[in-house]
């Protein structure tokens, strides 16, 4: 799994960013933990998912990339539309894809 390197990353999960990441990086996943990820799907730009879903194989090989960190559902949301909002005052559209490549790229 690649992390974005201007990773998103709730209030509420900031104080736990640094082990959450360890964490998931090492197969264990936080109740309550959500990620935003690209999916390699490009019917859709984004989708939330429970961390506990990247502990099967197929999930964590279909995620391009993980552009987002939160605690708990609405927190997910909540950055999800900041995502969006800074991708139309970077580019004037709503292509995230292109936008976060050219950022991680």
């Amino acid at each position: 799994m690649v992390w974005y390197k201007n990773l998103y990353v709730g209030r509420l999960m900031s104080v736990k960013k640094d082990q959450s990441i360890d964490a998931i990086d090492r197969g264990e996943y936080s109740a309550g933990v959500y990620v935003i990820i690209v999916p390699d799907s490009e019917s859709s730009q984004l989708e939330i998912m429970s961390a506990r879903e990247l502990r099967h194989e197929w999930v964590r090989e279909h995620c391009l990339m993980i552009v987002g960190l939160a605690l708990g559902r609405a927190e997910a949301n909540s950055m999800v539309e900041a995502l969006v909002n800074d991708v139309y005052t970077g580019r004037g559209d709503a292509d995230i894809r292109a936008w976060l490549s050219e950022e991680h790229g």
